[in-house]
């Protein structure tokens, strides 16, 4: 069914139009005899009915959602200026154009970053509010969805159409509080390998007090290196690798390490899941970007604390956090600088060797301030950078703050002590991978030495590699 917008009665389409006839559309500008030129088509299920919006980042399995008669929730914010308009409804136009699959999830995840990075801190109403609480409900995170739908509930007009609303609103919080009681029972039925204990329970990292053998070789390769940058560019290709279902062709790494982040150097294997350069160039950026923020901490650990922490993932995850899981479309929303204690999910990693417990999401909060604190003290005054580290990387790791992204965050915070002392930040290849999974295990026991090997011998590695590229 296609619908159009025209200064009549539909939904989207083109126009021309002077401030007479604005009164008939969403309020795009108060400024009068100026003229507006829009081309906008929007192709949508007869049954979806909300204008700027699109089914696939609306919670339309949950009962009662439609609010397409509340004037708030529809029309455009009055006094909106008509670049912001013309984007929105260009994002939309792009959308509703796409039919590969790959362009329909970019164009998905652009429109929905684009609500809540962008439109929502710029216009905090209720049509975008709501908007934002759909991404979030529609992609499984229906506890921070309902503090927006909470906000909006108390800002649109009473009458049958707020009780309406009212009632769908009413309809998520059941729902959320019977997913999160059934994630509680779910986890509290498992047997575990390793039973979760507090970072206070962890060995300290004073019992290695001697640098690795190798450390001197990797400070005087790391300070005489020419290609600093073309390394931070190879870790944060080797990051994306471990942590996303993603391959590149050897070229595309060695093009992308050598230049930069261009989405013309993206070459993905034929197995990679993930398909689309966009998305892969701006989560490296996004790793970069917090990287710098980590750069920060090594001269100021005074900063490390629980808000610099959850800013920091806010950065790193913010291409990450709207995902398409799988061949369907269904849409994972990650919520990015905010913690479990916030979401109110259990953390529990299954496998088929053994089950690992994480921290109790009511503690997250707690334990992060104890990491920091202590952490602030390790980095500080002990003298192996590399112990330092690990400790860093096995508490932060098994506390497992955010819904997604812990690894990645772990390593940047586990480079700090090391940026610190001069050496280069935590790298961990692929390759290494099963042996970096084992090293953390025995590290929970006890032992950081297996952990503390994997950092040397990946860090050496990936210093090879980047010479051997840019030779």
């Amino acid at each position: 069914m296609n619908l159009y917008y025209n200064t009549e009665d539909s939904i989207f389409g083109t126009f021309t139009t002077s401030a007479s006839s604005l009164s008939k559309l969403p309020s795009l500008s108060t400024a009068s005899s100026r003229k507006y030129s829009f081309t906008v088509t929007m192709v949508v299920a007869s049954a979806f009915h909300v204008p700027f919006h699109c089914p696939q980042l609306a919670p339309i399995h949950i009962m009662g959602w439609d609010y397409s008669a509340v004037p708030e929730l529809v029309a455009l914010p009055d006094g909106m200026p008509e670049e912001d308009a013309r984007a929105l409804a260009d994002n939309i136009n792009r959308l509703h154009k796409a039919s590969a699959p790959p362009d329909v999830e970019r164009c998905v995840r652009q429109l929905a970053l684009s609500w809540e990075d962008y439109y929502l801190p710029k216009f905090p109403v209720p049509f975008f509010q709501v908007r934002v609480a759909d991404v979030r409900a529609a992609g499984g995170s229906l506890s921070t969805a309902l503090q927006l739908y909470d906000e909006v509930l108390h800002s649109i007009n009473a009458g049958p159409q707020g009780a309406s609303f009212a009632a769908f609103v009413s309809a998520v919080r059941s729902k959320a509080q019977g997913d999160a009681e059934r994630q509680a029972l779910k986890s509290g039925s498992l047997t575990f390998f390793q039973s979760w204990k507090s970072a206070r329970e962890h060995a300290n990292p004073f019992s290695w007090p001697m640098l690795p053998i190798s450390a001197p070789d990797i400070l005087a390769a790391w300070r005489t290196s020419r290609n600093q940058r073309q390394l931070l560019n190879y870790n944060w290709i080797q990051t994306v690798h471990l942590d996303q279902d993603c391959e590149l062709m050897p070229e595309s790494i060695e093009g992308l390490t050598r230049y930069g982040f261009i989405h013309s150097l993206v070459q993905f294997a034929p197995d990679s899941e993930l398909k689309d350069p966009e998305a892969l160039v701006l989560t490296l950026t996004d790793i970069d970007e917090a990287f710098a923020d980590i750069l920060q901490l090594k001269d100021r650990v005074d900063l490390l604390t629980t808000d610099t922490i959850k800013a920091i993932h806010s950065k790193l995850m913010r291409t990450s956090k709207v995902q398409i899981t799988d061949g369907s479309g269904a849409l994972h929303y990650i919520n990015a600088g905010c913690t479990r204690q916030t979401t109110q999910k259990s953390a529990v990693v299954r496998s088929h060797q053994y089950n690992l417990a994480f921290c109790p999401a009511e503690r997250v909060d707690q334990q992060l301030d104890y990491i920091c604190k202590m952490g602030r003290q390790y980095i500080a005054r002990w003298r192996n950078p590399f112990a330092t580290a690990a400790w860093l990387h096995v508490t932060f790791t098994r506390c497992h703050p955010f819904d997604d992204g812990n690894g990645r965050m772990a390593r940047l915070l586990s480079s700090i002590p090391l940026l610190r002392d001069g050496f280069p930040p935590v790298c961990i290849c692929p390759a290494a991978r099963s042996g970096y999974y084992d090293s953390m295990n025995i590290a929970w026991e006890g032992d950081y030495q297996p952990l503390i090997n994997c950092f040397v011998e990946c860090i050496k590695t990936s210093l090879t590699d980047v010479e051997k590229i840019m030779a």
